[in-house]
């Protein structure tokens, strides 16, 4: 009688950007998300066999290197990864864009930008720089707001998050009074806050990649100006922050994708807890397990388990629920089509509140 022989896992690799400063190794409360997933395909039978993550770490901007970024999808590639999860920051998505193009393997990237779509190039919107500004611009509408300051990033994220801001604001009649840029690594942001509130605006609004918001807030305490204050997909960096940086930060109306009320989100929280003993209610947790079941999608509805194939595979995933966005987010994908999520509720306010976050329905 013959021994079985043992079927080689297939590689999923995730690119970690160690976004920040103090960031020295790969966060495993992302891994252990993508993984529990993994395990759930094998043992659901939607794969034939197990899935390793291979994870390669690169200081990434803005704090790092776009080199920094590219290496570590380039040491994804050569591990054999059929599929590759990352990056999520729009400046390193810009970055890795020539490399998924140029080899061919299929790159789930989660940025706020379209421009890190391709052949290979499968957007799933953590945020989004078109859709954010227009959102947080119509709450200030509804509220009467009618002047607002902002402060924004000096980089691509902040530039695109302003276009769609200030359309949106001359569309509903809200007139932008400064328009103050910071570096998106800056520390101390009090003469951004003198400017801004020089114009004694109704209101201020935050554009960024949010690496920031918390010293914002910071100066905004020192400097005794409390406005209505607005940010966008920046906010979700709440989740994040220890508590008392999180009471720092109360007040924001925000741009966040978890919803109290998707059924999907809830399901794989409790099938998590039960696993784990632990509840992540945050838009990464929810973000990573999405993103690992479009991995594990691409691969059962793969026509050869080669990258090309698996590119194939992605394309043939629709109308999958989502555990990221509100109740009526799916998720997928199609031939030349690249954006993950889709639904009118896939973007959702919410307003920070002490350690925790709310649904804003103003």
């Amino acid at each position: 009688m013959s021994e079985a022989i043992e079927a080689e896992p297939f590689k999923v690799g995730y690119l970690d950007e160690a976004l920040f400063p103090d960031a020295g190794t790969f966060d495993e409360r992302v891994g252990d998300i993508i993984r529990f997933r993994f395990r759930e395909a094998l043992e659901n039978g939607e794969v034939d066999r197990p899935i390793e993550l291979v994870v390669a770490s690169g200081k990434g901007l803005p704090h790092g290197t776009a080199k920094a970024v590219c290496q570590a999808w380039q040491t994804l590639a050569d591990e054999g990864a059929l599929v590759i999860i990352g990056p999520g920051i729009t400046d390193n998505c810009i970055a890795v864009l020539p490399l998924f193009e140029a080899q061919g393997v299929p790159t789930i990237n989660f940025p706020g930008t379209t421009r890190s779509r391709g052949r290979y190039g499968f957007q799933y919107q953590i945020g989004s720089l078109h859709d954010d500004g227009p959102l947080i611009a119509g709450a200030m509408a509804r509220r009467g707001l009618e002047t607002v300051a902002v402060i924004r990033d000096a980089s691509p994220i902040g530039a695109e998050f302003f276009e769609g801001f200030e359309e949106a604001c001359a569309h509903l009649g809200v007139t932008i009074t400064d328009d103050v840029k910071c570096s998106p690594i800056a520390t101390d942001l009090s003469a951004a806050v003198a400017k801004a509130s020089s114009g004694r605006p109704d209101a201020l609004a935050y554009l960024g990649f949010g690496g920031v918001l918390l010293d914002l807030s910071r100066a905004l305490t020192a400097a005794g100006w409390d406005p209505p204050r607005f940010t966008t997909s920046a906010g979700m960096h709440f989740h994040s922050k220890a508590p008392d940086e999180q009471r720092e930060m109360g007040g924001w109306v925000y741009v966040d994708q978890v919803d109290e009320h998707n059924v999907t989100f809830n399901a794989m929280l409790d099938r998590y807890e039960a696993a784990t003993g632990r509840r992540p209610f945050n838009s990464i947790a929810a973000g990573m397990y999405d993103m690992a079941t479009l991995a594990v999608l691409g691969l059962r509805y793969a026509t050869v388990h080669t990258p090309q194939g698996v590119t194939e595979g992605l394309e043939r995933i629709h109308q999958v629920p989502s555990a990221l966005g509100g109740a009526r987010t799916v998720q997928g994908f199609g031939p030349w089509e690249r954006t993950a999520l889709k639904g009118p509720d896939y973007l959702v306010l919410r307003q920070m509140q002490g350690t925790e976050t709310v649904r804003y329905t103003q």
